[in-house]
């Protein structure tokens, strides 16, 4: 539990950094780039990292787990590691291969070289990718230092470098070389710790059993990297950068959930691994109650702040992003409680043909929806349909999650009644704040600060919420340790 804590800890302050820096770069971004350009961006972003998905050919996933297995025989770690590098490097080069066909049909989409080469760029580094295997041996520390460090960089960069609206592809340029770095400093760390074979004839083996984690890859990224691809074909780019920014803003409002299931999974793996079915279910209800406790007053919250907080981070010329929140606005539970139906248990229980049928079902939903949508109604209509797929995947992965073990609880009511009546008692505040004081950062930083102390307080002290209280108790011990600490 200790070691658990511990990664918690790291994987908070990381994705801190992931809502933070975000928050400080994206409305300078977006009050020098006009839309036309950030839809540029966004557009070949979405389509790089679906062709980065492409090459990865189910590793990331198959590898944290089958790593998190090995992790303590070095010998088995060594012939692990040098297998899926190697098979990464082939399937590397397939992928560019494609992505270069593609480009070529899309080059009116995208109409500039520039952005071209920092894509192309990128794919071909992302071939040394390792990130897995710091996941699998819960390196924590390691993720987050580096993480934290490559993007303060990057966001100086982007203050810097970043002055007019022709500066579009400057923003690509740093996001594409800020990913460059992250991957040649996993490789460096890699190689200074372990003997790999990047020619290993061993990754044939691999294979038959990254085929599905594969399909899950390339079906799961459908939504999270080609609806601005999709919203592109069909609408010009200033409702690409609309779009992008409100489903941006709102996945990053529920990564730090999200980022946690990353921390639990090999513990999950591991409980099941040793048949220890009664601390698992204990484990995933912890963990269920604690998505529900967050994520649904972030819905809230972005529901009747929307106007606000797009009038504050993003500027007039992004207006319409208000709307997209709005509808976006129940993502974040939607999200989390996919994520943990499929890593969580159906992955845990090796059933990842169930979840591959689930992202299947729900991909081809979200195609024609989007498409269509998309047509007609532009930006929002792409926010209905990312709706639309996260609630009919949520039917799936629920569906084949009982299926695969029905005395399985995967469902806390108490917790989500808490959640909605403490998201209750903050919105009579919001209304009150939005009469009475003026609207600026302070009133946003404010607002959403003294929401979250009426949220939680509610919580630890009238409902007395159980991992509120632990939580705290939690705190209280760190904090009595670091003064003794001090003391001594």
């Amino acid at each position: 539990m200790a070691s658990i804590k511990r990664n918690l800890a790291y994987n908070f302050i990381l994705s801190a950094s992931q809502l933070i820096l975000p928050l400080i770069s994206i409305p300078y971004i977006s009050h020098v780039l006009d839309p036309a350009g950030i839809g540029k961006v966004s557009f070949i972003d979405s389509l790089t990292y679906y062709f980065i998905t492409i090459s990865e050919f189910g590793i990331v996933v198959y590898g944290m787990r089958e790593v998190a297995r090995v992790r303590q025989n070095k010998t088995a770690l060594e012939k692990l590691v040098s297998e899926l590098m190697s098979l990464h490097l082939l399937s590397s080069s397939v992928s560019i291969l494609i992505y270069a066909v593609t480009i070529f049909f899309l080059w009116s989409k995208i109409n500039d070289a520039r952005l071209i080469l920092f894509s192309i760029s990128f794919l071909m580094v992302n071939a040394f990718a390792c990130e897995w295997y710091y996941y699998g041996t819960e390196q924590f520390r390691f993720i987050t230092s580096r993480s934290i460090i490559t993007r303060l960089c990057g966001l100086i960069s982007m203050f810097i470098l970043i002055r007019q609206p022709p500066d579009y592809y400057l923003y690509y340029a740093i996001i594409a070389i800020t990913g460059i770095v992250n991957i040649l400093w996993n490789l460096g760390s890699v190689l200074a710790s372990l003997r790999v074979n990047f020619l290993s004839s061993g990754w044939k083996a691999h294979i038959s059993r990254t085929w599905v984690t594969y399909g899950i890859s390339l079906l799961y990224s459908v939504s999270l990297m080609l609806d601005n691809v999709l919203l592109g074909l069909v609408s010009a780019a200033a409702f690409v950068a609309f779009y992008a920014f409100a489903v941006k803003l709102v996945r990053l409002s529920s990564s730090v959930l999200t980022d946690t299931l990353l921390v639990f999974f090999p513990h999950a793996v591991a409980l099941l691994h040793q048949d220890q079915k009664e601390k698992f279910q204990r484990a995933i209800l912890r963990n269920i109650q604690l998505m529900n406790l967050f994520s649904l007053p972030i819905g809230v919250g972005l529901f009747f702040l929307a106007d606000e907080i797009t009038a504050v981070i993003f500027g007039p010329s992004f207006s319409p992003v208000a709307v997209d929140l709005r509808i976006l606005c129940m993502v974040p539970f939607l999200r989390c409680y996919n994520l943990f139906l499929s890593k969580q248990v159906l992955i845990a229980y090796d059933n990842e043909r169930l979840y591959l049928r689930s992202l299947f079902l729900s991909g081809l939903i979200f195609v024609a929806a989007t498409i269509s949508l998309s047509y007609l109604f532009k930006d929002k209509g792409a926010s209905v349909a990312m709706v639309i797929y996260e609630s009919s995947l949520l039917f799936f992965n629920y569906y084949y999650v009982k299926k695969t073990d029905r005395s399985l609880k995967v469902f806390d009511l108490k917790s989500v009644m808490q959640a909605l009546a403490g998201a209750a008692i903050f919105v009579p505040l919001i209304f009150l704040a939005q009469q009475w004081l003026h609207i600026d950062w302070l009133w946003l930083f404010v607002i959403i600060g003294a929401s979250a102390v009426v949220y939680l307080s509610f919580l630890l002290f009238v409902l007395k919420n159980e991992i509120m209280m632990s939580l705290r108790s939690s705190g209280l011990k760190y904090l009595h340790q670091l003064q003794q600490n001090g003391n001594a």
